[in-house]
Parts: C-alpha cells; structure tokens; sequence
C-alpha cells in the first residue's frame, strides 16, 4: 500500500487565555487531536466555518506555529526532529498559496524579485539563471513577459494570485498548501484559478492540502476532503462519497448551504439552530450535538473519534453509521 508523504497524528494545538491576576489562564482548542493522511499527488480538502481550525493545521504544517501535542510526519519523519539541513531542505518541499494576494506580496518589491526570492535564498544559481526561471515560471501561470518589471499594485486580484502561485512554484515544491486561496476574488476569476492549480498539478504532481469553506469550490477540485468543527474532524471522505452520501449531520448541513440552478438537484436546507459550544474548555461529547436536529442524549457520551463505514469513509457520528 501507498505510504502518505503526509500522517498527522493526534494533533493538538491549544492556546492559553489569561483570565486575571492569579488565575488560572483559560484553555482554547484550536485543533484537538486531528488524525489524517495526505497521500502524494493528491488534493486533500478541509473544509469547516470559520474558526474550526484550518488555517492554524496550515500554520503548524509550515512551522510558523509550534504544536501542543501529536505528530507532523512528512516523508515518515517528524518535523518537530529534523536537523538544521533536514529543515532547510523541508522548508522547500512545503510551500503556501496565501488568502489574500493583496497583502501577501511586497508593495515595494516588483514581480521578478518577488518570485525569484525564494530562488535568490536557498539556491546557488547566478542571476541570470534566477532571471530565466523566474520567466520560465511567469509563462506557465499566465503572466506576460512584461510583467516582470511591474509593481503588484498594477495588477488585479487574480493577477497577483498568480504571482503567488508562481512564488511558490520556485523551489519545486513537494506539498503546497492553499490556504482559501480564491476565496478573495471574483467567482469569475476563480474558476481560472482553479484550473490553473489543477493544471499544473498534473504537469508537477504536487500534493494540495486546499483549506477553504466552501465545499462547491473544494468539490471542483479536491480528491479527498476532511470536514472540521470547532478544531475536530467529523468526517472525511472522497468527493465522491462526500457530495453523494454524507455521514455527519454537520456536512449534511453545509452541503445543503451550497446553491444550485439547476431546480431538480436542490437539497432541502438544514438550518442549524442553538448555540455553539465554546472552543474554550469545550464540554465532553459531540460539540457539534447543541446545534444537531438529531441530538440524543447518548451525544454528551460519545468521544467523536472517527470510525470507518466503508472504503475509506469516515464519520464521527456513530449514530449514522448504524443507519
């Protein structure tokens, strides 16, 4: 069987909240024992409302934030152990697409240098080999060759994503994470996008780890997504699967949320009542049974572990699974 260049293994990230002198500071779950795996060349979704968590498993993956607990295996080793040279060669096989393409460039820097960058600090190559690949790069996520010696502010919304993309091409990545990274543009613009990620993960068979909340974008473009709530997954599934059959009332939910022109493929909307459970100190139970129109009263018991139905779907509802 195929090994995952990913295995997150119950990680857990969890921040302190001071309270007030003297006492003892409040505990937020931002991500509470999340187990998974990405396997290579594959397009692994997370999907959630914000606040769940998925952008604090992006900024663990790129080591911008520690962990509390738990693993982060790439290629079977863990990163919290690698050596200097093993994190510098890590630091090039994981890059990230950022949300926003009008803060993520540097205002003051033109296109050219902002790609060629990452080239200019982790390799060995002249100027002139940097230039090259830096047009090289530019031509292939649709930038014309005059754009080198531009600013970012002269370029629209999807324009500016693609200089990002293209920046984090540089350095031939093995992963790349995609943290919403059309959720800023147009739709219009963001079915080019899409493409164009799709695009050239077939030419480079990158791994995509795409982060966003909506699923009618994920299901154009991923092959397994994973559904958070509140820092848990609560299912995790193929697109086939997912869109076709899902398990957990909450994913029922956010699929009935996604419109459709098309009269006769409406879902009838589930409209979620009640109140969040806070990530702070959560209670035991299903966090998400205070919202659920199927809670029972067994939902304050239950460890929201994810079991397998079938063929690699999974769900921490049990109650579904026995239907």
């Amino acid at each position: 069987m195929e090994k995952p260049i990913l295995e997150i293994k119950n990680l857990k990230k969890h921040y302190a909240i001071a309270k007030g002198l003297f006492q003892k500071p409040d505990v937020l779950k931002a991500n509470n024992d999340l187990s998974f795996e990405v396997f290579k060349g594959e397009t692994f979704a997370i999907v959630g409302e914000s606040g769940c968590g998925k952008s604090t498993i992006a900024k663990m993956l790129l080591k911008i934030e520690g962990i509390t607990g738990g693993q982060i295996l790439f290629e079977g080793k863990d990163i919290t152990k690698l050596s200097k040279s093993e994190m510098v060669q890590y630091r090039k096989d994981v890059q990230i697409i950022f949300q926003d393409p009008y803060s993520s460039l540097n205002p003051r820097w033109k296109v050219g240098k902002i790609i060629g960058e990452p080239l200019r600090l982790n390799t060995d190559l002249s100027k002139q080999e940097i230039e090259k690949k830096v047009r090289t790069l530019m031509d292939k996520v649709g930038l014309l060759e005059e754009h080198f010696d531009r600013f970012p502010h002269q370029f629209s919304g999807g324009q500016r994503q693609r200089i990002g993309i293209a920046r984090a091409l540089a350095l031939s990545p093995k992963v790349i994470v995609c943290d919403e990274p059309v959720s800023a543009l147009d739709v219009s613009i963001q079915s080019q996008v899409l493409n164009l990620l799709m695009d050239l993960q077939k030419e480079f068979q990158f791994t995509y780890i795409f982060i966003s909340h909506d699923l009618g974008v994920v299901e154009h473009i991923s092959d397994r997504i994973m559904v958070m709530y509140l820092g848990k997954c609560v299912e995790i599934a193929t697109v086939e699967q997912l869109m076709g059959n899902p398990l957990h009332p909450y994913t029922k939910a956010l699929l009935s949320a996604i419109p459709d022109i098309d009269p006769d493929k409406r879902k009838e909307k589930v409209l979620l009542q009640g109140e969040l459970v806070t990530p702070i100190n959560p209670p035991p139970g299903c966090l998400f049974r205070t919202r659920c129109p199927h809670a029972q009263e067994d939902c304050k018991k239950i460890s929201m572990d994810l079991e397998e139905a079938n063929n690699g779907h999974y769900s921490a509802c049990p109650f579904f699974l026995k239907d």
